[in-house]
């Protein structure tokens, strides 16, 4: 966005994707160029409020996932404890009765 010189003259051309592509839209070069230079710093100016206002969202988001990964860990190794004290081994990825009542290994 902005000023463009052609032929010794300034006109002011607004830029905006369309597709793949960016596209020039001639808005002219007269006394109301102003308000619509003014209008573009506003649109402007609304877009990086919302993505500031996505960012810290997005990592309060994240704040919550690491929260929630530690709980997940102190569960896990809470269950692992509690069954390998209850005579439980892993085989092959599952949890079984070890055989006997033996509970002094570890699986």
């Amino acid at each position: 966005m902005g000023w463009e010189k052609r032929r010794g003259r300034r006109y002011y051309y607004r830029k905006r994707r369309e597709g793949g592509r960016v596209v020039s839209e001639y808005l002219g070069r007269g006394e109301w160029v102003a308000t619509a230079i003014y209008l573009d710093g506003q649109s402007r100016k609304e877009r990086a409020r919302k993505r500031a206002r996505e960012q810290r969202e997005h990592e309060a988001v994240l704040k919550v996932d690491r929260q929630l990964a530690e709980v997940g860990a102190v569960i896990a190794a809470l269950t692992r404890a509690a069954l390998l004290e209850s005579g439980y081994h892993l085989h092959k990825g599952q949890w079984r009765r070890r055989r006997g009542g033996e509970t002094s290994r570890c699986g």
